[in-house]
């Protein structure tokens, strides 16, 4: 006698440890199905999960039982390189009709450039929650300001494989979204690091001796952490246009020896006197008092948001703090 199948099963780019906000995400989800699921004969309320490689081979190896509809959470990691339980899926057409359906969910807010199975699906839980289209399953799950996002998200999808379970005869409505014209965001929904130096320095900056911090590379780790796609650019160089600047959020790291040097300095007044509110300023000094007029300057140009960074402790706690609230910004107060 077969074993009757399970609703679903959640993949997602695994590691050697649990991934928190994937095993919450996957928990509140199981809750949601199960409290609406009706099993029918062939069908038992379950799913399968495997946290990490570890759980993924043993789980696997183990013939594990069949599901009825497949939900990867894309990111850029797992549509490079799929894990083996999702390979099969992945250029899978939307006129196949047999299950596993497959209902992706952007954990990110990568699109990657070439078609891959779901898209349309995936992208159609956030039609009516602007911060999912915007910032990805994986923000919203993080900051408890987005509850009621989560719980309409969730909600929708569980409803949407409970219904693909229990009649998995019926082509499911979502899949026919292949089909639809959804307006997706962009490919490149970009999260500008925007660098003002003098004129050659370059993007190697390490002001806080002894202490080796690269401040670049730390604002774009800590941007890739909140599910971003940071993009640096030398602003004196090449800053964004302004259609770019008002359509991405961003945070402007500016070195105040800009503002004593009569060649740049016009330039920098005129870029922090025009920022968006959603491009946050960090004024990295580090321990040169002679610049502490021209720090204080910055922040008066920039609306008196700017924050000083004297020593890495500091600069590590205000880049933070500024890519949340250029986000923050950026999705309460975006005008689209």
């Amino acid at each position: 006698m077969s074993r009757p199948d399970l609703y679903f099963s959640l993949i997602h780019a695994r590691s050697s440890f649990p991934n928190e906000w994937v095993e919450r995400f996957y928990r509140r989800l199981d809750e949601e199905v199960r409290t609406r699921a009706t099993p029918l004969p062939g069908l038992r309320a379950g799913s399968l999960h495997y946290a990490t490689e570890r759980e993924a081979r043993a789980g696997l190896d183990a013939d594990p039982p069949d599901v009825r509809v497949v939900v990867p959470l894309y990111t850029r990691e797992l549509l490079h390189d799929p894990p083996e339980d999702f390979r099969p899926y992945l250029d899978r057409r939307s006129e196949v009709v047999d299950p596993p359906f497959v209902h992706p969910v952007m954990w990110d807010i990568y699109i990657p450039p070439r078609e891959v199975c779901g898209i349309a699906q995936a992208i159609s839980l956030g039609n009516a929650v602007r911060e999912y289209a915007a910032c990805g399953m994986a923000t919203i799950c993080r900051h408890n300001a987005y509850a009621n996002e989560l719980r309409q998200i969730v909600g929708l999808l569980a409803d949407r494989i409970v219904r693909a379970a229990e009649h998995p005869g019926h082509l499911p409505d979502w899949i026919m979204l292949d089909d639809l014209l959804i307006s997706a965001p962009s490919p490149e929904a970009r999260f500008f690091i925007s660098v003002v130096r003098p004129p050659g320095a370059g993007l190697e900056w390490t002001p806080y001796e002894p202490d080796r911090l690269a401040v670049v590379e730390r604002a774009v780790q800590a941007a890739r952490r909140l599910a971003l796609l940071p993009e640096v650019v030398e602003a004196i160089i090449g800053l964004p246009s302004g259609e770019e600047s008002r359509d991405s959020a961003g945070i402007l790291l500016l070195d105040p020896v800009t503002l004593t040097d009569g060649t740049t300095r016009p330039v920098v007044k005129q870029l922090l006197q025009r920022l968006p509110r959603w491009t946050a300023t960090v004024i990295v000094t580090g321990r040169d008092s002679r610049l502490r007029d021209a720090a204080n300057e910055a922040v008066q140009l920039s609306g008196g948001t700017g924050q000083v960074a004297r020593t890495a402790a500091e600069f590590n706690r205000a880049v933070d703090e500024a890519i949340q609230r250029a986000r923050r910004n950026f999705l309460r107060g975006h005008p689209s």
